[in-house]
């Protein structure tokens, strides 16, 4: 089980369930944070429940325990303190733009923050689609500056600066151990590392066209349609195609790419069989525990599904499929309540998953039965 570095109270953190008990689990689903409208935040935040989360993308645990939201329709990063049970911006002013290098990170202006994540030392980097840049806020003073990308949309920089690279809608963005930083360069059909020692910045995916890549072939001399969430390991890379309907397991050690769940053609049939024989619809945010199941949420198909590489399955674990998305209520088996474009993915407390279920304006989480 994946155990996530916080604490509430004396309770251990633990994350998803691991192998069949992630599979073959009915979990049931409650929301965590919004009230199902559209709209911003009052100023001082309020009950994480009675305010609104527009459109909310990313969701990460943060160093100190609280849950991290990004909510792209008011340009914001939230912060959900989960023993209060309220929710506060801690990053944008509520309006589009870029601009507040320097100052204070509530003050400054974000387009589009997509994703959130904390490096080894507490900094919270923010990647903004719409700006096409990663920001980071500094852990002891709170000021924000722009770590990577010149604000332009565009491909340029491999070998240089990742501050004066050029991204185009990069979607989504992970650190290793190293801190080492992996962009999803969405448009640009690539990803790319930033090295945290020197700055620099290179491809370590796709040749630049977007189309399916062949498998086992070489990362960096393959196409590549549309990459968007990423888990990164120390022996491998996880790439999801988003429009290539797919997931990716890239090889760090031999550099080859290999396909493992997807068939490439859109569709939600599979489960309970073969990853690779399934047919995925918009496959976006991703995580994995530390036994190896792989959690998806496909933004198209309006459902979370968990794969487990190791004894090739796949399967629904929340959500009905891409016919029904309207929000119809908490309290219920996942499988039952409809989704709507769910994006980002992450471990909850007590082997709980919880994610954005993002056109639905709400954070939710999938909690196991109990007992496991």
């Amino acid at each position: 089980m994946l155990r996530v570095l916080a604490a509430i109270g004396a309770a251990a953190w633990i994350g998803p369930l691991s192998g069949a008990a992630a599979l073959q689990s009915e979990y049931r689903i409650e929301t965590v944070a919004g009230n199902g409208e559209a709209g911003a935040l009052p100023g001082r935040g309020g009950p994480a429940r009675e305010v609104p989360v527009d459109l909310p993308f990313g969701v990460e645990n943060g160093p100190d325990g609280a849950l991290y939201i990004t909510s792209v329709g008011t340009h914001r990063v939230l912060r959900l303190d989960r023993r209060r049970g309220r929710l506060t911006p801690v990053a944008g002013n509520g309006r589009r733009g870029y601009s507040g290098d320097g100052g204070p990170a509530t003050e400054a202006t974000l387009n589009e923050p997509y994703e959130v994540r904390f490096d080894s030392r507490g900094n919270m980097l923010i990647l903004e689609m719409q700006n096409h840049l990663i920001r980071r806020v500094a852990a002891g003073s709170g000021r924000i500056t722009t770590l990577a990308g010149d604000g332009t949309a565009g491909y340029r920089g491999d070998g240089g600066p990742a501050r004066e690279a050029r991204f185009h809608d990069p979607h989504s963005f992970v650190l290793d151990r190293q801190d080492n930083i992996y962009v999803s360069d969405l448009a640009n059909h690539r990803v790319r590392r930033i090295d945290a020692r020197s700055g620099r910045i290179e491809t370590v995916l796709g040749n630049g066209q977007g189309a399916f890549p062949e498998d086992a072939g070489l990362a960096k001399e393959q196409p590549f349609l549309t990459p968007q969430g990423l888990v990164v390991r120390p022996e491998s890379l996880w790439i999801a195609s988003v429009s290539g309907h797919s997931i990716w397991r890239l090889d760090r050690k031999s550099g080859r790419i290999y396909r493992v769940a997807g068939t490439g053609r859109r569709g939600h049939a599979g489960d309970g069989g073969d990853p690779r024989e399934a047919t995925l619809d918009g496959p976006r945010g991703m995580m994995m525990s530390d036994s190896g199941v792989l959690y998806v949420a496909e933004g198209e198909n309006n459902v979370i599904r968990a794969l487990d590489p190791a004894r090739h399955l796949i399967q629904t674990i929340a959500g009905v499929g891409p016919e029904r998305h309207v929000y119809a209520g908490d309290g219920v088996p996942a499988t039952t309540a409809p989704l709507w474009q769910p994006h980002g993915v992450c471990a909850g407390d007590r082997g709980s998953l919880i994610f954005s279920d993002t056109r639905n304006h709400r954070v939710r989480r999938l909690l196991p039965p109990s007992g496991l």
